[in-house]
């Protein structure tokens, strides 16, 4: 079994999540046995993964294992069917509801998102008006942990229970000095027939991925892909597994030496000199990134090249049938991926091809999407360029676009790059670490752009958007160049990891 290790999987997801999703899929379609697992307690999970299409048999929960609700199936709790008091008063409400004793807030029911009454929390309050206790649900219909609160409004004690309500785990919490809380002990109950302690979740996490490990009768691997929550609970495992580090990000901090520079934060720990040693390989994504390790690493471990992005074999979509000069970018919105330059860029191009739009689809902090936004609003561009949000299949947004932008600084490898060629979207990208090189034939499948020179990147956009017959013919080429990079040919990149 092949285990991708993870903190969670939420509504709203990463490039660690996506190319996680697509790994997964590419593993069942080649019949080779593969989950996702993740850390966090999450009362929503099992709703959660079928928007990607995950079924519950392709992710293993820690909270799950040890409940043993891994694969469970239930009815959804309605508010209907809850035993509240009918001499409380209700109000009604889409996404809670509040139950009063007079004038007096007895407590609220809170609904699942997206969904139609299905409870996801109630939470109580005391005469004050201070919560105090809140009964978590899980989607799939139970009560799944009583969280208490303390004056301060913080979490002090969790119980987590199983669908017959029986405890299986006790959580408790002190105050930071930021007034958070930290988790300061994990009592695993009557497991196997012990109890056990836990200071810490990472703790935790690493006795899951042992009892997980040798929940199987087989030669298992571990794989951490969240590189700072991941790394440390993968190599402290004590049972016999395959472990190897996948690096989604560059391995060391901007604009240092990828060869003699310092490393990361997140990676110090992991590749020093005294922990190499306890993994089995890295898996990186580019073959430029893998360049730079072998000669930074040398023999010390072994290093290993897999795409992170497969590329779709579906039916070409001719530019002809595209929304006209629709200019589009994907992926997290901040500042380290210069979203502002994709917007000053754009500008650039509107100004001389006054029908072009742009697209960018995918979220960021609050603060800094406000910062773009008021970018937007003062270049006049409002109503050009959309903030689309985040869209668990962006599928046909690449089958309706006839240029892609990428002007990031740095990047492990860009999956929204891998997915536009795919769908026959020519890409102009600056030529940062790692991934657009790889990606990118330069003049065949898009052009590679000198990092931060965006009037060359207006001045390209502009020419080949000006020239239809150009640009059909790059798409038609970035579908056939993608094939590098479809499933048959990212399986066989993933035997160097399972041959070892």
């Amino acid at each position: 079994m092949y285990y991708f290790v993870n903190q969670y999987i939420l509504s709203q997801n990463s490039s660690v999540e996506h190319a996680e999703f697509a790994r997964v899929k590419l593993f069942q379609q080649f019949e080779t046995p593969a989950k996702i697992v993740t850390r966090d307690f999450d009362p929503v999970l099992h709703s959660t993964i079928k928007k990607f299409g995950l079924a519950d048999d392709q992710v293993q929960n820690m909270f799950d294992f040890f409940a043993g609700t891994t694969d469970y199936t239930g009815e959804p709790l309605k508010f209907d069917a809850l035993h509240l008091s009918t001499d409380y008063q209700f109000t009604t409400g889409n996404n809670f509801r509040t139950f009063s004793d007079g004038s007096r807030t007895v407590g609220e029911v809170h609904f699942a998102p997206g969904t139609v009454a299905r409870v996801r929390n109630i939470d109580y309050f005391d005469v004050s008006g201070n919560l105090t206790l809140r009964e978590q649900y899980d989607i799939r219909g139970f009560k799944t942990a009583d969280e208490f609160f303390g004056q301060d409004g913080q979490m002090h004690y969790q119980a987590l229970y199983r669908p017959d309500q029986t405890k299986y785990m006790e959580r408790y919490y002190v105050k930071s000095t930021e007034n958070t809380p930290i988790n300061s002990l994990n009592r695993l109950i009557n497991y196997q027939g012990h109890d056990y302690y836990f200071d810490t979740i990472d703790d935790l996490f690493t006795f899951f991925l042992d009892q997980l490990n040798n929940s199987t009768a087989e030669d298992n691997t571990f794989i951490a892909d969240r590189p700072a929550m991941a790394n440390n609970p993968v190599m402290d495992m004590m049972t016999p597994a395959k472990k190897l580090l996948w690096l989604p990000i560059n391995h060391v901090a901007e604009g240092n030496d990828p060869v003699a520079g310092v490393l990361s934060g997140v990676y110090q720990q992991a590749l020093n000199r005294d922990n190499i040693g306890r993994l089995d390989g890295l898996i990186v994504m580019t073959a430029q990134q893998k360049a730079d390790l072998k000669k930074r690493f040398k023999r010390q471990i072994k290093i290993y090249q897999v795409s992170g992005g497969i590329a779709a074999t579906g039916e070409p979509v001719p530019m002809a049938q595209r929304q006209p000069n629709r200019i589009i970018h994907v992926g997290r919105l901040g500042f380290d991926k210069q979203i502002d330059q994709v917007i000053q860029v754009f500008q650039g191009i509107h100004d001389q091809i006054p029908t072009a739009t742009l697209t960018l689809y995918g979220y960021g902090e609050g603060a800094d999407v406000a910062k773009f936004e008021e970018q937007v609003k003062n270049a006049g561009l409002e109503g050009l360029v959309t903030f689309a949000g985040y869209l668990p299949d962006t599928s046909s947004v690449y089958e309706n676009a006839q240029l892609y932008l990428d002007c990031a600084r740095i990047d492990g490898q860009p999956l929204s790059l891998v997915e536009a060629l795919g769908h026959g979207v020519p890409a102009l990208a600056y030529d940062y670490p790692y991934g657009p090189s790889d990606l990118i034939t330069n003049g065949k499948n898009g052009y590679l752009i000198a990092p931060n020179t965006p009037t060359k990147m207006i001045q390209t956009a502009v020419k080949l958007l000006k020239n239809p017959a150009r640009l059909q013919k790059m798409s038609a080429q970035a579908y056939e160049l993608s094939r590098a990079v479809d499933a048959q040919h990212v399986w066989k990149q993933w035997q160097t990891v399972i041959k070892g």
